[in-house]
């Protein structure tokens, strides 16, 4: 279960923002985790800290606070920081303890025909409420999107703060978080200024009127961009990818509630799929792939997603020479599957061989003369730093505009993964 999917499970916006918030607070301790549970005492408005345990299994909660919403913003919390940085393992202390015994020792599960229907009807209820409530979401953001045609791009930068923040709670409210962090891609594209921000703007518009379009389809693209999500754990029950697996490139980003590590690994027989990895507060994510070997091992892909969970290693081998892509027009070409598949992906890993840098280093020229921008950074002074002006193979990230060199090798040479 990743971050979204935990705020996913919050009774409303205003307990998903206080338990974000307290994901990084300093008031917790007693912190641990087993196979079955999560545990920790938060720091309450009184003398005696808060005893909070959530079940692993199904996400049941046990919290000593007095709020009346469930779960509360502690048991929130405490998933969210497990998901940013695990936590201890070790034995849940007596508190915990008695209550995943009452739980575990409580009646089992009647699995007559009668009952097994009743879950199931309850599940569709569950499902048809949060449908009602995400098409509530579709509907609003589609009236917002139509003030904003009515006044125009160009009254955007002068929105106040409340403004952007009350169509965001409206969608987290209505249990469509993909939408918020939509609306937040297009606040932040505003907020950079720059002779592109209406550009921006307009296309992050765009995407969004053409989700809000689709909104009523059965693309498992559509409902993940939504913010439908499903846990690891039923990712990882579903068939696996086999294959050798080389992490190349990747991507950390400080999105303000959270660091987020993307990590995009190359399959000998399955080509590119995406890993994540989230940490809260100043915490640095873990990748989930190593980098520098090739790694045997089983890959589960989530619906609607090149992003992918680790399931079972098997074997870790030297790294060996990875082929690329003969030119840019290759390389770009390339790309249209997964363009038709998930029009809102705006990075996308590509590759070319024989490679140079032109003289003033501003551009990566392939074999035939053509040119794409590169990225200025520390990752280009290593890629001059290791290929010394000879050409070269070079792995990077596309955004439509500009290459970010993650990984490059000299003729015949495995990839070195730059910093």
């Amino acid at each position: 279960m990743d971050a979204q999917a935990v705020l996913g499970l919050a009774p409303d916006g205003k307990v998903a923002g206080a338990a974000t918030k307290l994901a990084g607070s300093s008031g917790w301790h007693g912190l641990g985790r087993s196979d079955l549970a999560l545990w920790g005492l938060c720091k309450g408005s009184g003398a005696k800290p808060y005893a909070v345990c959530v079940d692993l299994g199904d996400r049941a909660t046990k919290c000593s606070c007095p709020s009346r919403k469930f779960p509360c913003k502690h048991a929130l919390a405490l998933q969210l920081r497990d998901l940013g940085t695990p936590l201890e393992e070790g034995e849940p202390p007596d508190w915990a303890r008695e209550w995943l015994d009452r739980r575990k020792a409580a009646a089992p599960v009647d699995d007559s025909p009668e009952a097994v229907e009743r879950r199931a009807r309850a599940k569709e209820r569950t499902a048809a409420k949060r449908e009602a409530s995400v098409r509530v979401g579709v509907a609003g953001l589609t009236d917002w999107l139509a003030d904003v045609a009515g006044a125009g791009i160009a009254a955007l930068p002068g929105r106040e703060a409340a403004w952007w923040q009350g169509v965001t709670a409206r969608m987290v409210d209505a249990k469509a978080q993909g939408l918020a962090a939509a609306v937040e891609n297009v606040r932040a594209a505003v907020a950079a200024g720059g002779s592109r921000w209406a550009h921006d703007a307009a296309d992050r518009l765009g995407g969004l009127h053409l989700l809000t379009r689709l909104a009523g389809t059965d693309s498992a693209v559509v409902r993940r961009r939504l913010g439908y999500s499903v846990t690891e754990e039923e990712v990882r029950a579903a068939p696996g990818m086999t294959d050798r697996w080389i992490s190349l490139l990747r991507r950390e980003t400080d999105e303000g509630r959270f660091r987020t590590l993307r990590q995009w690994a190359w399959g000998r027989e399955h080509g590119w799929v995406l890993a994540e990895r989230h940490a809260r507060g100043d915490a640095r994510p873990v990748p989930v792939l190593p980098h520098g070997v090739e790694l045997h091992a089983v890959l589960h892909r989530y619906p609607g997603s090149s992003r992918v969970a680790l399931g079972e290693v098997i074997t870790e081998q030297p790294l060996g020479p990875v082929p690329a892509s003969a030119s840019w027009v290759e390389a770009l070409a390339g790309l249209e599957p997964a363009l038709l598949a998930d029009p809102w992906e705006r990075v996308h890993p590509v590759s070319c061989a024989g490679v140079r840098l032109s003289a003033d280093a501003t551009h990566a020229v392939d074999a035939e003369g053509r040119a794409l921008r590169i990225h200025a950074g520390l990752a280009l002074d290593q890629v001059v730093a290791i290929t010394g002006g000879t050409p070269f193979d070079l792995w990077a990230l596309w955004d439509g505009e500009t290459l970010r060199p993650g990984a490059v090798a000299l003729a015949g040479d495995a990839p070195e993964v730059l910093a």
